[in-house]
């Protein structure tokens, strides 16, 4: 009865595993790719480079090879439309390449690789059909050993077809048709049966210090064919002594080992082993596979935190797009390469692939740097958002489309199953509950129970009593958690179901009204950056978040722009935005409690917060900048996301200490600056000399020394201020509020600007000759003002001001001091959100811009400048996507942009100069107008309402009424 159990048993698993189907839809294994192949030099080839496109093919063109005018160059991988080919919706244009096939091939398989074609591709070859596909995200073969012949041109034709019924809807969200072959073409050579699918599952045993290596294959059965393996750490040094054998039932293989002491893979110490697939016939290796393989384990645990290897892990990361600054919707190994070492560079540990799989080349990136991955399917807005061409295409519920849903999702998964990088897998985005969705979860979970799974809108599965996914997904929940659209199924930050915010702090983009007024919107959005990241850290079962998003979404076609705009903390060449330091900050694993720090007697004490999901304190290399000379500082013994503190030397004289946590490379985690001085004081009059006042026709001159007034007596304006004969106030301070004209859009919406100051009344006061008064009364658009300007001998000015029916929501309230156009630069000293920034940086707490830079920015080419320095922008006031419309900027981005809590801004000229002298808490910018007039403001409040998308944006205006006083110099 036991012998029989044990048949019962292995006849059970046998037959399991015959039945066992990974694809769906009547898709098709991805066969690994070979390092090496019996008899052939290479096994991979690449086709990408120069091909040759027609768009008006006719029914001889899948097979023409001859040159004619219908054909033209075009590169590959690579959008048609981006260079210049006028594709449309459902109408077919066609690719060819001629292929050079050599003799020693026959006996193999040879296969085309298509890495991504979008959307509806059928491949012919010689003029043979070879097979049709659907989806532009995947990878799938083409297997053209058939119709091949050794020795003679191969002509490879691809009949492509952008069809609006594509379930991604990547078309409509990229705003043009993005169709075309997008990825890496290869020709492939394998055995005549090779491996059909390899998948190796490396998980943790004992407490996670043991490893457990299973795999399973797929390869045809034959007289005399074994196959076997190795695992190799990255010194080359072999795990076990021998190579083991697979054991085959059928033609599927398998075997499972244990890996004792194992080197485990996190995001912080991705250890990659390598395995070495070997397949032998006759004693002779016909095929050979290598593949990168990281140990490790992904669990939900009852608090609905995610653990890897046993550690709670939270997910700090950004949406990424694959976006080519001139070939769009495309990406190359290269460009793939720097997107990770970005991600890391800038703090972050997670990536979700929105809205689709990435290249393979990026995933082992991902692998190799540490980055978590959320591997999302493309299906996109599948609900009433769509626009035509696309709206009339709801397919979450038609069994007419089920295969396409769940032949790509098992085309993801066949090809990326092996990535360690991988935590989780996604079925969509923001669309409707319905069945193929349904069918979609059901489908992973058959096919791999080790990751959990996500998708969105929960709500409207949850409504309907239904759930097909592991994690509830929420897009721009409340910075402070207060609301969000999960509505009710999140409170507190906390759900049935662990959360993560896949979509959220939306970097501003679509405010053009805001973002043309004032840069420093951007540097702005770190507030709701750190805020949103500090409040959720410590809440169990919120698992993190990704950032909308990371590169900005501008298509520089060839006769105009388009896309959703610069959403990115990098643009499309890869340039560092503001942004980009907000985010390293924000999500820096290393925090310290600045507002914390402690001065003892010889030393400063630094509270600290480890943010690290596995990486104790201890075996970070710090240092310490005192007197002009660097130290080493131990760091304390601080586990994961605990809490602790560092002891810095210092001496009387230190002023300030800068404090670096690098990497072991040297890389920059963090760095945060101490300061030893005071708070700064409130600014004052210090009054010297006296004003000569001569009574003049019409107005008022005021003389002393370098500084000269002049005052209209018919208005009571200021008309001029100068400097030793050099014009720097040219008119008349006033109240400025402006505002948008909706605070609560998404969207954009028309900045409302100050007007001019009607002054109804006023007087003159002079006092002792020591300062001359300006009291005046009147309007600036509806708002009843009163302003006192005081002038004083030595340059000094006091402007106070107070203000009635000021509305609730404002970008800024403050006083205008209209200024000379040839002023060119400004500099600043000021207090920042955090306590260092880059050099160039446009917030930097110390700094100097210029007006104009030499910044030339050509269409379509890489600038090689700082982003603050442009002059110009495509984007920001395009007026239809067609037409070419380069926005001429009336100065550079740093020179406009506010700069917030200053201590002194000053504007300047050779020769005079115009300085705010403040105690931090007033801002100071430039506006500039399209024919060069220039205004200095100083304001009292600033906020940045509409950057919306759940972000802080400031505080309401509690009273109608406002007053406040500025100080500034004339130099």
């Amino acid at each position: 009865m036991k012998n029989c159990s044990v048949f019962i048993l292995m006849i059970f698993f046998a037959s399991h595993v015959v039945a066992q189907n990974f694809m769906a839809g009547g898709r098709q294994h991805l066969p690994p790719k070979s390092t090496r192949v019996d008899g052939i030099d290479s096994a991979v080839k690449s086709l990408d480079g120069e091909w040759e496109i027609n768009l008006t093919p006719s029914a001889t063109s899948i097979s023409d090879k001859t040159a004619s005018a219908n054909w033209n160059k075009i590169m590959v991988p690579g959008e048609a439309m981006m260079q210049g080919f006028k594709i449309k919706h459902d109408t077919a244009f066609v690719y060819r390449k001629k292929i050079n096939i050599t003799e020693n091939t026959k006996g193999k398989r040879h296969v085309v690789r298509f890495n991504g074609v979008f959307n509806h591709a059928k491949v012919y070859f010689n003029g043979n059909l070879v097979r049709e596909h659907f989806g532009g995200f995947t990878a799938w073969d083409a297997d053209i050993t058939k119709f091949i012949k050794p020795g003679q041109d191969n002509w490879l034709h691809v009949e492509v077809t952008d069809r609006a019924d594509d379930i991604s809807y990547a078309s409509g969200y990229a705003h043009h048709t993005i169709g075309g072959i997008t990825r890496k073409v290869d020709y492939v050579i394998l055995p005549e049966s090779p491996v059909q699918y390899l998948y190796a599952k490396s998980l943790l045993t004992n407490n996670y210090t043991d490893g457990t290596l299973s795999i399973q294959m797929e390869l045809p059965q034959s007289k005399d064919l074994t196959a076997r393996y190795e695992l190799m750490d990255p010194s080359g040094k072999k795990v076990w002594a021998k190579p083991r054998s697979l054991k085959a039932i059928g033609n599927f293989w398998k075997d499972s080992i244990a890996v004792p002491k194992v080197s485990s893979w996190t995001a912080e110490s991705p250890f990659l082993y390598k395995m070495i697939l070997s397949v032998i016939k006759n004693g002779k290796i016909q095929q050979t596979i290598e593949q990168l393989v990281g140990f490790r384990s992904i669990e939900i645990n009852k608090d609905n935190e995610m653990l890897v290897n046993g550690k709670t892990v939270k997910l700090r990361g950004a949406c990424r797009h694959d976006m080519h600054p001139t070939l769009g919707r495309s990406t190359n190994r290269a460009q793939d390469s720097v997107d990770a070492v970005l991600t890391k560079e800038s703090n972050m540990n997670f990536i979700r692939t929105s809205h689709y799989p990435p290249t393979e080349d990026f995933l082992e990136f991902c692998d190799r740097y540490g980055i978590y991955v959320q591997e999302e399917t493309a299906v996109c807005f599948v609900l009433d958002w769509r626009v035509v061409p696309y709206n009339k295409f709801e397919t979450q519920s038609d069994s007419a489309y089920t295969d396409r849903y769940l032949g790509q999702l098992s085309e993801m998964i066949d090809r990326d199953r092996n990535h360690a990088s991988i935590v989780m897998w996604s079925i969509g985005n923001e669309s409707n509950w319905g069945t193929n969705f349904q069918k979609s979860y059901e489908f992973v979970k058959s096919v791999d129970k080790s990751r959990p799974v996500s998708w969105s809108f929960p709500a409207t599965a949850l409504d309907q009593g239904k759930r097909n996914f592991d994690i509830l997904v929420s897009h721009y929940p409340a910075y402070n958690g207060k609301y969000s659209d999960l509505g009710k199924y999140e409170k507190n930050m906390k759900g049935e179901m662990p959360i993560i915010g896949d979509e959220w702090v939306h970097v501003n983009c679509y405010n053009t009204d805001l973002s043309t007024y004032d840069p420093n919107v951007r540097d702005f959005w770190g507030v709701s950056m750190d805020s949103t990241w500090t409040y959720r850290f410590d809440v169990k079962g919120y698992l993190g978040g990704a950032i909308w998003g990371m590169i900005d979404e501008t298509f520089t076609m060839k006769d105009g722009m388009t896309g959703y705009g610069p959403w990115g903390i990098v643009d499309v060449w890869r340039r560092k935005k503001t942004e980009f330091w907000n985010t390293k900050k924000a999500y820096s694993p290393i925090r310290v409690l600045v507002g914390d720090v402690k001065k003892a007697t010889g030393s400063i004490i630094l509270p600290l917060h480890n943010r690290y999901d596995h990486t104790n304190l201890k075996s970070i290399k710090a240092t310490a900048l005192i007197n002009g000379k660097e130290v080493a500082i131990v760091m304390p013994d601080v586990a994961p996301h605990a809490k602790g503190q560092m002891i810095v030397p210092i001496s009387t004289s230190t002023s300030s200490v800068k404090i670096q946590f690098k990497e072991k490379t040297g890389a920059l985690i963090d760095e945060e600056l101490i300061s030893m001085e005071g708070e700064h004081k409130a600014p004052a009059i210090v009054s010297t000399g006296v004003w000569t006042v001569a009574d003049e026709s019409g107005q008022f001159t005021l003389k002393s020394g370098d500084f000269t007034f002049k005052i209209n007596k018919k208005t009571g304006a200021i008309d001029q201020g100068s400097v030793k004969d050099v014009a720097v106030i040219v008119g008349n301070p006033l109240l400025v509020v402006n505002r948008p004209k909706d605070a609560g859009v998404l969207k954009n919406t028309d900045a409302i600007l100050s007007g001019d100051y009607r002054i109804a009344n006023f007087s003159f006061d002079q006092l002792n000759k020591e300062v001359f008064v300006i009291c005046s009364k009147g309007e600036v658009d509806k708002y009843p003002v009163e302003m006192v300007t005081s002038l004083y001998p030595n340059g000094q000015i006091k402007i106070s001001y107070s203000a009635d029916s000021i509305p609730a929501y404002t970008w800024d309230i403050g006083v205008g001091v209209p200024v000379a156009s040839d002023l060119d630069k400004i500099s600043w000293d000021r207090k920042g959100y955090w306590t260092t920034y880059p050099e160039e940086h446009m917030s930097a707490l110390k700094g100097t811009a210029k007006k104009v830079y030499n910044s030339t920015e050509s269409f379509g080419i890489k600038p090689n400048f700082e982003v603050s320095h442009s002059m110009s922008d495509y984007f920001l006031t395009k007026k239809d996507p067609a037409v070419l419309y380069k926005a001429e900027m009336s100065a550079s981005g740093i020179y406009r942009a506010k700069k917030e809590n200053i201590y002194s801004y000053t504007v300047l000229v050779d020769g005079g100069a115009l300085n705010v002298i403040s105690d931090g808490k007033q801002a100071a910018k430039m506006n500039v107008n399209k024919d060069g007039g220039q205004q200095l403001l100083v304001s009292d409040k600033w906020d940045y309402w509409t950057i919306s998308w759940g972000n802080y944006q400031g505080t309401r205006n509690k009273t109608k009424k406002y007053s406040g006083t500025v100080f500034l110099q004339l130099k």
